[in-house]
């Protein structure tokens, strides 16, 4: 112990009680986001336990230990001179409103959803094997649903459609869409009400992800979308689609390889893949210099995207930063791909990519 640095022993005292006051934080704040009590902060100029009690009906005693959790983790503010609680305008952007570009509210529940399976994960360190996205249950699928619903639901009809030259007008005038990887369906639920003579075709290999697509389809009441697993109905080979869609999609499949080639195949030789993944560098150290989310994107690759990319044998494991527009350029073009464009749509987690034969 004497030749200890006092300082940087402190400092990772500090930096490892932090996280694990951040691990608390997902469970306490994914239950105050289910109770309704970021919306009912954001809806008042300020609250005490007392009087969030009374508007919600739920016990002040819990109330008031929340308040101060979430005031301590920096959530809230506290007038300490009048004793209330209060929610910044920025802080409900991101905690108490789902329309909202900058919510990241659903990322509790896909945090809380991948910690039953931590026994499981250490069994893959053994094993080498990971976990699909259906073995961490509903609230998983459902969590990550919520992270990209902005995007799905606000921007990818107005702003990032039209940046693919042409494609806006054909979807008016009747194209075949496939969307691959289609999760919750929202992106396919948007496109299909958008563009009601286009018939879309989305397919997911998850259970859950499909339960969650076929609750969104029939909310939306389109009747231009079908449901398909490809592990029981594959994608055609036959060059059917004028688009294939993916939305962060290409990072978690085991075998990313034979994907792009099933989409060439399924792809007309005038046809176009809208492609959505994750932003990053070509290389680890380029991530961990200048990736501001990358804390955030390892976290998630370890416990989902990459495990979702080793859960068959002989998994390529890509992870959430391994589909960088170095690795999309060269695998596309060994599949066959021509033309390859990065769309000029500024996202701070996802890169755009108009491919074409």
């Amino acid at each position: 112990m004497s030749d200890i640095d006092r300082d940087k022993l402190n400092g990772y005292i500090r930096m490892v009680g932090g996280s694990i006051a951040q691990g608390f934080n997902c469970a306490i704040s994914a239950a105050g986001e289910h109770l309704g009590l970021y919306a009912a902060m954001a809806d008042r100029d300020s609250a005490t336990s007392e009087e969030l009690a009374e508007a919600t009906g739920l016990s002040e005693r819990w109330l008031r230990e929340w308040l101060r959790h979430q005031t301590v983790i920096g959530h809230l503010d506290f007038d300490a001179a009048n004793q209330r609680f209060s929610m910044c305008d920025e802080a409900a952007m991101v905690l108490a409103d789902p329309d909202s570009p900058a919510f990241l509210g659903g990322g509790f529940d896909a945090v809380l959803a991948a910690m039953p399976s931590v026994p499981k994960v250490e069994e893959a360190f053994r094993s080498g094997l990971g976990l699909s996205y259906d073995d961490h249950g509903e609230a998983c699928a459902h969590g990550i649903e919520r992270l990209s619903a902005y995007t799905q639901k606000y921007q990818l009809v107005p702003q990032i459609l039209p940046l693919v030259d042409g494609l806006v007008d054909r979807l008016r005038a009747g194209i075949q869409v496939a969307d691959v990887g289609c999760g919750g369906a929202l992106s396919t639920v948007t496109m299909a009400a958008a563009f009601p003579h286009s018939q879309f075709t989305a397919y997911d290999i998850s259970t859950h992800a499909l339960d969650r697509a076929a609750a969104n389809v029939a909310e939306a009441g389109v009747d231009n979308v079908r449901l398909i697993n490809p592990q029981e109905v594959p994608m055609p080979s036959d060059a059917t689609y004028d688009l294939v869609t993916t939305f962060d999609v290409v990072h978690d499949t085991p075998f990313p390889e034979q994907l792009i080639a099933d989409i060439r195949a399924a792809l007309k030789d005038d046809g176009v893949w809208l492609c959505e993944d994750i932003k990053s560098f070509p290389t680890f150290e380029q991530n961990l210099e200048e990736h501001p989310m990358a804390a955030l994107l390892y976290g998630f690759s370890v416990m989902v995207c990459m495990s979702s990319g080793l859960s068959a044998p002989g998994g390529a494991g890509l992870g959430t930063l391994g589909f960088n527009e170095e690795v999309a350029r060269r695998m596309t073009k060994e599949a066959g791909f021509e033309n390859f464009l990065r769309l000029d749509f500024d996202n701070p987690m996802n890169n755009y990519y108009a491919i074409r034969p």
